[in-house]
């Protein structure tokens, strides 16, 4: 195994398809190798990426087996096993459908949350005085005491579709695992009981200390840390909060998660009932379910329900990876390096990359864990820089190393420093600015007038930000300034005419009485449709009424006329065609409805900067980079520091905590350092993937600095909160820097683009539901001109019934009864003519699945086996053909690699009894 630590622009998409390309070619033509390499990545872009690397590399490879090779690929693609992380877990957990006990048919889930909230809702819908709800009633008023006597408002439902998405979360089912504990025990109503009941006397026995101390306490009210002053005023209240507060804190956290922690016994059977009830499957319980099932089962049966053995495996962009994800790929690992040649399996990553530890990915695993359980593997470096001029290059190894020394991860940054490989007479330019809060847009809008001076189209302009949000501003800016823009999620769907107004009709027709909200939905005046067959079918029906009032408007909208509609047949796939659960659905995610654009044209590109990975632009203007904090406030699960023998031993226990600066203060300290140092490495991880996607040039913009902060860096000495400080520090001027000469793009090489000719030119059709019906080509020949039907009067049904009852029967006693007399008096004759297939006690198998080397399966209508012979039979009912012949050799072959020496064959035109044998 061979681990590649590929920084950014190094060349690792080259190296992956030459690793690819070698495999290939040392494993020869004749084994169809393609078929036996399985290489990951984490994109369906990056996929199409290497896909063509491959080829393209292959078609310009000067050995005729390369040719071949491609030949076989392109004859043969579905085998091409270059795919996403995600779509090989889904087809591995296909075929494991029947261990998981879903239908083979799941539907696969998106939008995990949406039935998270359903769940929880049908836990409260349920709530009644019913003795088999008596706890969760109990638990929830008991709740709702305590909260109100404390002075604070009691919403059932507040939190608990929260603390649904944490239990369903990859964290708490890792921590889970690895805490020993048991979830029914952990969340059962009796063990939460009786840690609220402690906590209660840590929180009372805590506060009655302060009031005999003299200290201020209000009901229902956390009690801060003592100031300085205070501490220094009383010494024997600072003597309490010395010696209790870190126990009363981390009493008052755990208590304040305890109501919600209640329903998640509940929760856990509502929300498998809602998957059963619809036949869906989350996409993020894909990986857990399958390492579930993977783990301690035979590598062999792995590949048996894949149907495909994969010798050797190339992994791509290895950082994002998760726990999980490498549980699953580790036993196929392990078993692949055990057999295969050296360097038969290639992880390439970059740690500095690792951007998706939202999504449960952990750098960790490609900075130590791989090299742990794989010690003989070699880890290379790669570190030229093939994608950006001298000037971006060097910026960056001196900024990155900087930071990395003053957030303490140099050893993760061990690599930053790069060689200059471009070939390219300018060396390019960075400019860092800082500005005000209100200059930010006009400086976006400057830099990108700025870059058009230099000679640069709109095309080779990209703009990095951190949110959608944060994009759409920009675009809607830029556009009031006539410069054309292309966001991938900055056209909102409620933004559209049309889909407005459809909207407002569905509103009313589910509810007519609001006369606020069918203000415009009256004065459509459209009338709805008598009847319709789904949800969909209805909404075409107003959409072709719309585009009767309007239809240019319409004809304008397409894209989000399409969109709306891809949305909603989603939503009823999995929900039904309940009108007002779509509305609601759809209100509950409001400013959520973002689509894509395609590129198209010339227009600068805005996109975050979790989708720009990977990618590169000539220009690259990152605004808002003060955005990038190092600590943010989030929730994570925890277990409490609790020593052995304490008292409080009843706490110790799973909790989902709120990590900020005051959870150090509490027993989950050491859960607060562990997240504070991956946040930061997070922080440092965004700004190294914005600012290494330039070629020629890069703008960095941030809001100034806080004053203190600037006195305070004079003063060496500070506390980084913001990736944005250490930009100022490493920079040193307070409006900012420019580095290098600016780009002459009038001298880079682009590709032409065409104007108008690149717009598509699209309406939405709606085609009425009598002309979407069609007659199966099955049907075409059942109807016979003399009267009869089915069997009677197509001779190839007649062909497919004959073939399905010889392929259930062993002797003429078999056939079945509800055969028509006529195809059952054929058969039995054509039986009685050949005893030696058609007899008692031989034996026979028919139409047996026979696997072949590369997993195909084939199967022949009848096999006889004797000691050491083999006998197969095709059935056939039509004119002979050539390629039967080759079929029946096939099959031959197969026995003969299974030891069989004796082997015949033989095609049997059965309503002619004409017997064929095939020399094989």
């Amino acid at each position: 195994m061979k681990i590649l630590k590929a920084s950014a622009g190094s060349g690792k998409t080259y190296s992956l398809a030459h690793t690819y390309i070698r495999l290939l070619l040392d494993a020869g033509r004749a084994n169809r190798p393609y078929r036996h390499i399985l290489a990951v990545t984490f994109t369906n872009k990056a996929t199409a990426e290497m896909k063509a690397r491959i080829l393209q590399e292959l078609s310009v490879h000067p050995s005729p087996e390369a040719r071949g090779i491609l030949t076989d690929i392109l004859h043969d693609y579905s085998a091409f096993s270059v795919c996403t992380i995600d779509s090989f877990f889904q087809r591995a957990l296909k075929a494991f459908a029947r261990e998981i006990g879903q239908f083979g048919s799941y539907q696969l889930e998106l939008d995990a949350g949406a039935l998270v909230e359903e769940a929880m809702d049908r836990v409260l819908d349920s709530l009644t005085e019913d003795v088999q709800q008596k706890d969760l009633l109990d638990w929830l008023s008991g709740n709702a005491r305590n909260r109100l006597a404390q002075g604070k408002r009691y919403v059932p439902e507040e939190g608990l579709a929260e603390i649904g998405k944490r239990l369903r979360s990859t964290e708490f089912r890792t921590l889970l695992a690895a805490s020993g504990f048991r979830e029914e025990e952990l969340f059962g109503k009796k063990r939460l009981e009786s840690v609220r009941k402690a906590c209660r006397d840590i929180i009372t026995a805590f506060e009655d200390r302060v009031r005999a101390c003299g200290g201020t306490v209000a009901p229902g009210v956390r009690l801060e840390p003592l100031k300085s002053r205070e501490s220094k005023a009383n010494p024997a209240l600072a003597d309490v909060f010395e010696d209790a507060y870190r126990r009363y804190l981390t009493a008052w956290v755990i208590a304040e998660r305890l109501p919600a922690l209640g329903v998640a016994g509940e929760f856990r059977q509502a929300f498998s009932a809602l998957l059963r009830e619809k036949n869906v499957l989350p996409i993020d319980d894909t990986n857990t379910l399958l390492r579930d099932i993977i783990d301690g089962s035979d590598t062999p049966f792995v590949y048996e329900k894949l149907g495909v053995r994969y010798d050797h495996f190339l992994l791509d962009e290895f950082q994002d990876t998760s726990w999980v994800q490498w549980d699953n790929f580790l036993p196929l690992l392990c078993e692949s390096e055990s057999r295969a040649s050296a360097f038969g399996n290639l992880i390439v990553g970059d740690v500095k990359q690792s951007i998706y530890r939202w999504r449960d990915s952990d750098w960790r695993l490609l900075g130590s864990e791989v090299k742990k359980q794989f010690p003989q593997a070699e880890e290379e470096a790669m570190p030229a820089n093939w994608r950006s001029t001298r000037t971006v290059v060097e910026f960056n190894n001196g900024f990155f190393a900087y930071a990395a020394g003053q957030l303490g991860v140099s050893g993760s940054y061990a690599d930053v420093s790069q060689q200059v490989k471009r070939k390219d007479e300018q060396a390019g330019s960075v400019k860092v600015s800082f500005v005000d809060k209100e200059e930010m847009l006009p400086a976006v809008l400057q830099s990108v007038r700025d870059a058009e001076a230099q000679g640069a189209s709109l095309q080779d302009i990209a703009i990095l930000v951190r949110s959608n949000r944060q994009g759409a501003n920009v675009a809607d800016y830029l556009m009031q300034h006539r410069v054309n823009v292309v966001s991938e999620d900055s056209l909102d769907m409620q933004s559209s005419w049309v889909v407005q107004r459809l909207l407002a009709l569905l509103h009313f027709y589910e509810r007519p009485e609001d006369k606020l909200g069918s203000f415009l939905a009256r004065s459509l005046q459209i009338a709805f449709p008598a009847t319709y067959h789904s949800l969909p079918d209805f909404c075409e029906a107003l959409l072709c009424e719309l585009q009767k009032q309007e239809p240019e408007i319409c004809r304008g909208e397409t894209v989000f006329i399409e969109a709306f509609m891809d949305k909603l047949q989603q939503w009823v796939d999995v929900h039904g065609n309940n009108l007002l659960y779509f509305l609601r659905d759809w209100e509950e995610h409001d400013g959520k409805h973002f689509i894509a654009s395609q590129p198209a044209g010339n227009a600068v590109r805005i996109l975050t900067i979790h989708k720009s990975k990977g990618l590169e632009y000539p220009y690259v203007i990152f605004p808002f980079a003060d955005s990038v904090k190092l600590s943010d406030t989030e929730e994570h699960w925890g277990r409490p520091e609790i020593p052995a023998g304490s008292p409080d031993a009843v706490l110790d226990g799973l909790y989902p905590v709120l990590v900020s600066g005051k959870t150090v203060s509490t027993s989950f300290w050491k859960m607060y350092d562990e997240q504070a140092a991956l946040q930061r490495m997070d922080a440092i991880n965004l700004y190294y993937v914005a600012l290494t996607r330039a070629v020629c040039g890069l703008h960095v913009i941030a809001g100034r600095p806080a004053r203190d902060c600037c006195q305070k860096l004079a003063k060496g000495a500070y506390s980084w909160k913001k990736m944005s400080e250490l930009l100022y520090a490493y920079v040193g001027c307070c409006d900012g820097k420019c580095y290098g000469t600016p780009y002459d793009f009038s001298r880079l090489p682009r590709k032409e683009v065409s104007g108008e000719e690149d717009i598509l030119d699209a309406a939405y059709v709606s085609i009425p539901i009598g002309d979407r019906l069609a007659a199966s080509e099955d049907a075409y020949d059942f109807f016979g001109e003399d009267g009869l039907t089915g069997t009677l009067a197509s001779g190839r049904l007649r062909g497919i019934a004959l073939h399905r009852a010889l392929s259930q029967v062993d002797t003429v006693r078999d056939l079945p009864a509800d055969l028509e007399p006529q195809a059952r008096e054929l058969l039995a004759g054509r039986m009685a003519a050949h005893p030696e297939w058609f007899s008692p006690g031989l034996e026979a198998l028919n139409e047996c699945a026979v696997a072949d080397t590369d997993g195909t399966l084939h199967r022949p209508d009848r096999v006889l086996r004797g000691q050491d012979s083999i006998v197969v039979i095709d059935y056939k009912f039509g004119a002979p053909k050539d390629g039967y012949a080759r079929q029946v050799r096939r099959y031959m072959a197969l026995y003969r690699r299974m030891g069989y020496q004796n082997v015949s064959g033989y095609i049997w035109y059965v309503p002619e009894d004409n017997v064929v044998a095939v020399a094989g």
